[in-house]
């Protein structure tokens, strides 16, 4: 493990190499915290009696700003970053395939991650009470588990694979879920169990020709030869159609963080392939 300063944020380089997380530090922190309340739970804790170790564990877990996952690394242990209220940023080489329960859960500044397209399993409560706005899976996701993506109150983009596994609470208490055609509890959760057609709701926000260009542009690394089609069947006004959630394909390109396409670009290539057809 190594910390430098990489477009201005401080940067853990994650190789695995040793555990981050130290149970007997943490259940100290725990411990002082029910006599203080959670809503200070990361933010006064310098204040409570702890043992020099604990506040020096804390101190440098608060430190971090970002998490680069170096090439190698197969999975990101439990509890690692679990509480690190300062990381905004975690970007994963390929070599990642599973995210264990808790890894990041509690980083409420986390706003962006670049996912390894090799990912395939998310365990649960992984990035329960993050700061996403949009989350999109890659292809070979096949678990994501319960409430892995809880109380990301601003989470409005959601791609995930069809065939994905999908575990209860996954969207509780986002500003999606509250959009959707189920009743929800008090808590924010759906009325009962996930059921199967929650779960294909999820998958299926945009279904329907209608919503073609929206699976287009946010799906994982969108392709001009995909969109390029669809735009021309269905005219440059398909970009601001909105679907069941009042989401735009604009919305979506805009915030997938997967291509380096422009609207702009898509819209004068159609433009001038419509010219050319009107010659």
């Amino acid at each position: 493990m190594r910390v430098a300063t990489v477009d201005g944020l401080v940067t853990l380089f994650y190789d695995g190499s040793k555990p981050l997380y130290n149970s007997d530090l943490e259940m100290e922190w725990l411990d002082n915290s029910k006599y203080h309340g959670y809503s200070r739970i990361v933010d006064r804790w310098e204040e409570w009696d702890l043992s020099d170790d604990c506040k020096r564990y804390w101190r440098e877990r608060q430190t971090w700003q970002q998490v680069i996952v170096v090439e190698g690394v197969v999975e990101i242990t439990e509890f690692s970053f679990r509480y690190c209220k300062n990381i905004k940023r975690v970007i994963m080489a390929d070599t990642v395939i599973r995210i264990e329960e808790y890894a990041f859960n509690g980083c409420k500044s986390l706003a962006f991650i670049k996912w390894s397209i090799n990912i395939e399993v998310i365990e649960y409560d992984a990035f329960y009470g993050c700061n996403l706005s949009s989350v999109f899976i890659p292809p070979r996701c096949r678990v994501i588990g319960v409430s892995a993506f809880m109380f990301n109150r601003n989470l409005a983009l959601f791609h995930v694979p069809q065939d994905a596994q999908l575990g209860d609470k996954l969207l509780a208490q986002t500003k999606l879920i509250k959009g959707s055609p189920f009743e929800l509890d008090k808590y924010g959760c759906y009325d009962g169990s996930q059921t199967e057609e929650v779960n294909n709701w999820i998958k299926n926000i945009n279904n329907g020709d209608k919503y073609s260009l929206h699976r287009a542009c946010s799906s994982f690394q969108p392709l001009k030869e995909v969109l390029m089609p669809i735009v021309r069947n269905q005219g440059i006004g398909a970009f601001h159609i909105q679907n069941d959630m009042g989401i735009t394909p604009s919305q979506y390109l805009k915030e997938n963080p997967y291509t380096d396409m422009k609207e702009m670009d898509i819209v004068k290539e159609y433009l001038m392939t419509m010219m050319g057809e009107l010659e």
